[in-house]
C-alpha cells in the first residue's frame, strides 16, 4: 500500500507546532527542578551554618562555665572563692569571634537537705553572624563539703 503525497502533507500539517508545545513543557519541568534544587541546597547551607554557630556557642558557654568554676574553687588555699555573674566576649579568640557568654554562680541550700550548701553554675553562650544567632546553655551543680 502506497501513501499518496497529499495524505502525507496533511499528516505533517496537523503535527506542526506539537514539537514547540513539547519543548516548552520540558523547559518548564527543568526550570521547576532547578528551582527545587536551589532551594534544597540553600536550606542545607543554612542548616550547616546554624549547626556550626550552635557548636561555637556551646564551646563558648562551656569555656565560660569552667572559668566561673575555677574562680569559685581556687586551687590554692590562699585564693578567695568568688561566686559572681560575669559577661565575657571572645572577640580575640580564634574560632569564637562574635561570641558572647553570660555566666552566673549562686550559693544555695537544700539540694540534699536543708543544711547542705551547693553552688549552681550556669553559662549561656551566644554567637551571631549576620541574621543567624545561636545560643546554648550549660549548667552544673557542685556540693560544698
Amino acid at each position: 500500500m502506497r501513501l499518496s503525497h497529499g495524505y502525507l502533507a496533511r499528516s505533517l500539517d496537523s503535527q506542526r507546532g506539537s514539537m514547540l508545545v513539547i519543548s516548552l513543557f520540558v523547559i518548564i519541568i527543568m526550570a521547576l527542578l532547578g528551582l527545587t534544587m536551589v532551594r534544597l541546597l540553600s536550606a542545607s547551607a543554612d542548616a550547616v551554618i546554624h549547626e556550626v554557630y550552635g557548636a561555637r556557642a556551646l564551646q563558648a558557654a562551656q569555656s565560660s562555665l569552667e572559668l566561673t568554676i575555677k574562680k569559685a574553687f581556687p586551687l590554692t588555699q590562699d585564693g578567695a572563692s568568688v561566686c559572681s555573674t560575669n559577661t565575657k566576649s571572645f572577640a580575640n579568640t580564634p574560632g569564637l569571634q562574635r561570641c558572647l557568654t553570660i555566666s552566673s554562680c549562686s550559693l544555695t541550700t537544700g539540694f540534699v537537705d536543708e543544711t547542705t550548701q551547693y553552688y549552681r553554675f550556669q553559662s549561656i553562650g551566644i554567637c551571631t553572624a549576620g541574621k543567624v544567632t545561636a545560643s546554648r546553655t550549660v549548667a552544673v551543680d557542685a556540693i560544698l563539703e
